[in-house]
């Protein structure tokens, strides 16, 4: 069977439709993998790429700036990524840039995110040079914080929810505090006995204040300092007497001594002590023999003198 002209037709521009379709397809793949610009590679180092994949996108400054060449895993905590950067970046893409992995919003493809260096470093990155990384979240580590948090939450929670019920039923201090009266029953007895208190205070400063009692009249009379001087008073007197009288004794003493009919008595009396010294100088008289003595020896020399008067007198 032959074909018709117009079979020809339509199997000719199918065929054309699909050549189209698929150079279409290459250019926009190539131009999605930079296959078709001018690039340059640079590469940094990871931790944890966080579900990043070959092919996804790297922006710079928000603005797509190449593609995700290769990820490599040197060893179990570092893993290399080589990224293909559009050489028109270049003049824009200082060393001090900053490489980090995000989402290309909350639920979209990973991707990396170069942040742009700072204005006062003017050295630019070469191909094959090590661009600054810093690692992405762990979401995992996050939400396993996250659980545990909320599980203390819910324990915490429970466990003043049982405070509160204690509480409302009146239990423990606080409880008593808030539901019963009996510390307002304790504050007001206490101010009422502060208030007793105070008030006895009060009439016994009074009473001190007029002079009443012992210490209102140390505080407020001269009573005890007057009877205080007229003692002293009476003490200086009485000291005024005994020296005078001491001094009257010592000076008819004197006199005695010099008497003519007395003074055998007192020689005879100071060759008895120049013996007796020696007896001192053995043993210790007591007190109240040596007290003895001087009476007696007083009573003599009264005694002598009485007689010499009497004898004076009778010669007279």
């Amino acid at each position: 069977m032959k074909t018709s002209v117009s079979q020809k037709i339509r199997t000719g521009a199918f065929t054309v439709a699909g050549i189209l379709l698929f150079i279409a397809g290459i250019f926009f793949i190539g131009a999605k993998k930079n296959m078709f610009d001018h690039t340059f590679m640079i590469y940094g180092t990871f931790k944890n790429v966080g579900g990043l994949e070959e092919g996804n996108n790297v922006r710079f400054a928000g603005i797509n700036a190449g593609t995700v060449k290769r990820i490599q895993m040197l060893s179990d905590t570092v893993i290399r990524i080589d990224m293909l950067i559009k050489e028109k970046v270049r003049p824009f893409l200082k060393v001090d840039a900053m490489a980090v992995i995000g989402s290309d919003g909350l639920m979209g493809d990973k991707m990396i995110t170069i942040t742009p260096g700072s204005e006062n470093e003017n050295r630019l990155m070469s191909d094959g040079s090590r661009i600054i990384t810093v690692n992405p979240v762990d979401y995992d580590k996050v939400i396993a914080k996250l659980t545990r948090v909320a599980d203390n939450a819910a324990v915490i929670t429970g466990e003043l929810a049982g405070m509160a019920i204690k509480i409302r039923e009146g239990k423990g201090s606080i409880g008593r505090l808030l539901y019963t009266d009996n510390l307002a029953r304790s504050v007001e007895g206490t101010v009422s006995n502060a208030e007793r208190i105070t008030g006895s205070l009060a009439r016994i400063a009074s009473q001190v204040q007029s002079g009443k009692g012992s210490i209102g009249s140390l505080v407020y009379t001269d009573s005890l300092s007057q009877g205080l001087g007229k003692t002293v008073n009476t003490a200086n007197s009485a000291m005024i007497t005994i020296k005078e009288a001491a001094y009257g004794f010592s000076e008819n003493m004197k006199a005695l001594q010099g008497n003519f009919f007395l003074r055998g008595y007192f020689k005879k009396k100071a060759a008895e002590e120049e013996k007796e010294s020696v007896v001192h100088k053995a043993a210790v008289v007591p007190e109240d023999v040596s007290s003895d003595m001087e009476e007696k020896e007083l009573k003599d020399i009264i005694a002598e003198a009485q007689k010499a008067l009497d004898e004076k007198h009778i010669k007279k």
